[in-house]
């Protein structure tokens, strides 16, 4: 089937093998995500979470769509990670958080993104320095107008929620870059031109 698509592709619409490779990618990626995401509402719903999954993962994917992280190659454990996640900041957003804790915990994540930076996919192509200033720019936006937003009105709806998909995205993203310490991936930053 994939074959067949990949030629229609490329008898259709002149697509090279290589572009047709790409979508394909992009279509499979797309499915994989809806469909995780659909497993949790389904699970959510029932028990009354679903808001919370739709809120959260809002959230996630605009700062996760800039920072990358943690990257699994198979289904299940990416479902399976995906889910503790959400059921993480769930749990954890049952604790109200004062504003002091809520603002050094927002500045650390501040911090932490600042020194991990974007962390991709070992299957992706390496970021240039353009697009790792660019998604950088991007993530500390988002950050500073989520952090904004929570301090200074303290009956945001899932405040906490929000809070900790941020926290949690963070401290994924470290653990991605501990994970990836000494790869070769690591070790050819920016030097292919140099």
């Amino acid at each position: 089937m994939e074959k067949k698509f990949k030629a229609y592709l490329q008898d259709e619409f002149q697509f090279s093998s290589l572009d047709a490779g790409r979508i394909i990618y992009a279509i499979k990626a797309i499915f994989s995500e809806l469909s995780k995401l659909l497993i949790a509402l389904l699970v959510a719903l029932p028990l009354g979470y679903a808001d919370e999954v739709l809120i959260a993962t809002i959230v996630l994917l605009s700062i996760r769509c800039n920072s990358g992280g943690l990257h699994f190659s198979h289904y299940i454990s990416c479902f399976l990670f995906t889910s503790a996640f959400y059921v993480m900041a769930i749990a954890l957003s049952r604790y109200p958080l004062s504003n002091g804790y809520l603002a050094l915990g927002l500045l650390l994540s501040l911090g932490i993104f600042l020194i991990t930076g974007p962390i991709t996919s070992v299957m992706r192509p390496r970021l240039t320095a353009a697009e790792v200033k660019k998604f950088s720019h991007r993530v500390i936006i988002l950050l500073l107008v989520y952090s904004s937003l929570l301090i200074l009105l303290e009956t945001l709806p899932y405040r906490e929620l929000i809070y900790w998909v941020i926290v949690l995205q963070i401290f994924q993203l470290l653990c991605a870059k501990i994970a990836r310490k000494g790869e070769i991936y690591e070790k050819t930053v920016y030097t292919k031109n140099v």
